[in-house]
C-alpha cells in the first residue's frame, strides 16, 4: 500500500471516529452546534457553580418527580465562547422515565437558561447529577487518554 492510500484510510478513519465521539451518551438531541469543541480533559473550561448546576436541573422536575427521584442524569452540553448552552446527549440512570425527566423540557430549559460565567473556548462539559434523598450532588466529567473518564476538580 503506498503512502497516498494509507493517507487516504487515515484521514477517513479520523473523520470517522470524530463524528461519533461527538455524542458521549447514548441519548443524542438535535439542534446544537457542533462544528467546534472540546470534551474538557483535566481541567474544567466552561464556569458554572455546582450548586447553580444542581437547581437548574431540580427546579426543572416536577415536585412528585422530584421527591421520588433516585439515581444517575448524565448530560453532556455544549458551552460556546458567547456562555450559550445547548445539551447535546444524555444517560438516563435513575428510577424514573425519560418521559417522567421531561427531558424536552429539560434541554429547553439548559439552551435557554444555562449561561456560563466563563468559557476559556468552546466545550462540552459531562456534568452528572446523582439523586439522593432530599439532595442533588453534581460532578463534573473528565475525559483523557491516560485517566479515561473522570471527576474534575474545580
Amino acid at each position: 500500500m503506498n503512502k497516498y492510500h494509507f493517507s487516504i484510510i487515515f484521514l477517513s478513519f479520523l473523520i470517522f471516529s470524530n463524528s461519533i465521539g461527538q455524542n458521549t451518551y447514548p441519548n443524542k438531541l438535535e439542534g446544537c452546534n457542533t462544528e467546534q469543541f472540546a470534551l474538557e480533559s483535566d481541567s474544567v473550561s466552561a464556569r458554572k457553580s455546582k450548586s447553580h448546576l444542581a437547581e437548574l436541573v431540580s427546579n426543572n422536575l416536577d415536585t412528585g418527580i422530584r421527591k421520588k427521584i433516585l439515581g444517575i442524569l448524565k448530560i453532556q452540553v455544549i458551552a460556546y465562547e458567547d456562555k450559550s448552552s445547548c445539551m447535546m446527549s444524555y444517560e438516563n440512570a435513575t428510577n424514573v422515565s425519560d418521559t417522567e425527566l421531561n427531558i424536552v423540557k429539560l434541554k429547553e430549559t439548559i439552551d435557554s437558561s444555562l449561561i456560563w460565567d466563563e468559557v476559556e473556548k468552546s466545550a462540552s462539559p459531562m456534568i452528572e447529577f446523582y439523586f439522593l434523598i432530599d439532595k442533588v450532588k453534581v460532578k463534573r466529567i473528565g475525559v483523557n487518554g491516560k485517566k479515561g473518564f473522570h471527576e474534575l476538580i474545580e
